[in-house]
C-alpha cells in the first residue's frame, strides 16, 4: 500500500469543530497530489456524538467511504478494501488519552507515509505536501515536523501567551508531523503525559528533520484557568520524562540559550516572555507537586479556549 498516505487524527469526544480540521486537511491533501488517502480518526475518552457526527458528515460530502470500528471489542481494524481515493475511518475507543489514540492509529494505519495531526489547528494546503517533499528528500529521516505558530486574539493576557513563539525551539511539533511509518516505535507507553516528547527522543535528533515552512497553528489559553489547565500537564510531561526515562533528553535537539533567545526579542515581547517564564515556573512547582501525590488522572482536562475558532470568541 506505498502509494496510500495515512492521516492520523487523535481526537476527544468532546472535540467541537473536527468537521473544519477534516475539510482542511482534505486541501492539503489535493495540493500536494496524494493519490490516496485514509482519514483515520481516533475518538477516544467518554463524551459526546459530535466528532464521530462531523466525520460522517464529511465522508458523505466528500462522497467517501465511511466506517466506525469500536477498537476495544473488534481490536485493530482489518486495511479498508477497494481503490477508493478517499476514505474515512472513524476508530473509537473508551481508554482516554493521547498515547492511547497514537498506538490505536499507528496500528491500523495502512500507508507507508503518514501525517499526524490534532483535531483542533489550523495549518494551509500546502503543508501537507511539504511534509511529504521533505521526507522523500530525507530518506535517513523518520519524522519531518512542522512549525507551530499561533493565532492569539486581542488583548494582554493571549499577547503574553504568544510570547514563548517568538522564539525558536528546535523540537518535534505535537501537532502536526509526516513520519515513515515502518520506523516509528511499534507502540509508546500508554500512560505518556507528553507523547511526542517522547516520540522525538526516542527516534533521536539525527533522525527529525524541521519544516519552518509547513506551518501549523494554534490557539491559544484565553484564560487563566485554561492555561494553567494546559501548562500543568506539559510540564508534568517533562517531570515524567525526567523521573521515568532517565537520560532520554540527551537524544533531543539542543535547546536555545536565555540570552540567545532574549536577543531575538524585542523589547515589548521580553517582558511579556518573562510574564509569561513566571507563569510556568508556578505551574511546573503545581505539576512537580502534583506527580510526587500521584495526581495524575485529570490531566487530560480540556482548555476549552484553546478549541475556539470562530471568530470574537
Amino acid at each position: 500500500m506505498t502509494d496510500v498516505v495515512t492521516l492520523a487524527v487523535p481526537c476527544r469526544r468532546d472535540e467541537p469543530a473536527l468537521g473544519r480540521t477534516l475539510a482542511a486537511a482534505a486541501a492539503s491533501c489535493r495540493r500536494a497530489g496524494i493519490a490516496r488517502v485514509e482519514m483515520l480518526v481516533c475518538l477516544n475518552g467518554a463524551g459526546g456524538d459530535r466528532p464521530r457526527d462531523d466525520a460522517c458528515q464529511f465522508a458523505a460530502d466528500a462522497r467517501a467511504p465511511f466506517a466506525e470500528i469500536d477498537v476495544d471489542v473488534d481490536g485493530t481494524p482489518l486495511p479498508s478494501p477497494g481503490d477508493a481515493a478517499l476514505a474515512i475511518r472513524v476508530l473509537a475507543t473508551r481508554r482516554a488519552g493521547k498515547p492511547v489514540a497514537w498506538n490505536v492509529l499507528r496500528r491500523a494505519a495502512r500507508g507507508a507515509m503518514a501525517i499526524f495531526l490534532d483535531a483542533d489547528v489550523s495549518f494551509g494546503d500546502d503543508a501537507f505536501g511539504l511534509l511529504l517533499d521533505t521526507l522523500a528528500r530525507t530518506p535517513d529521516a523518520v519524522l519531518a515536523s512542522a512549525k507551530t505558530t499561533c493565532a492569539p486574539r486581542p488583548g494582554p493576557f493571549e499577547a503574553i501567551m504568544a510570547a514563548p513563539y517568538g522564539v525558536d525551539f528546535p523540537n518535534l511539533s505535537a501537532q502536526l508531523y509526516a513520519a515513515r511509518v515502518a520506523e516509528l516505535p511499534a507502540t509508546m507507553p500508554d500512560d505518556l503525559i507528553e507523547p511526542e516528547r517522547w516520540l522525538e527522543l526516542v527516534v533521536g535528533r539525527e533522525r527529525v528533520v524541521r519544516v519552518p515552512a509547513a506551518r501549523v497553528t494554534v490557539r491559544l489559553p484565553g484564560t487563566l484557568a485554561d492555561f494553567f489547565r494546559q501548562r500543568i500537564r506539559i510540564e508534568m510531561g517533562k517531570v515524567q520524562l525526567a523521573r521515568c526515562y532517565p537520560g532520554l533528553d540527551a537524544r533531543g535537539a539542543r535547546q536555545p540559550r536565555g540570552r540567545a533567545a532574549l536577543a531575538s526579542l524585542a523589547t515589548p515581547e521580553v517582558a511579556r516572555l518573562a510574564a509569561y517564564l513566571a507563569l510556568r515556573s508556578a505551574a511546573h512547582a503545581i505539576a512537580w507537586w502534583r506527580w510526587r501525590q500521584g495526581e495524575t488522572a485529570d490531566v487530560w482536562r480540556q482548555a476549552a479556549t484553546t478549541k475556539q475558532w470562530d471568530a470574537g470568541r
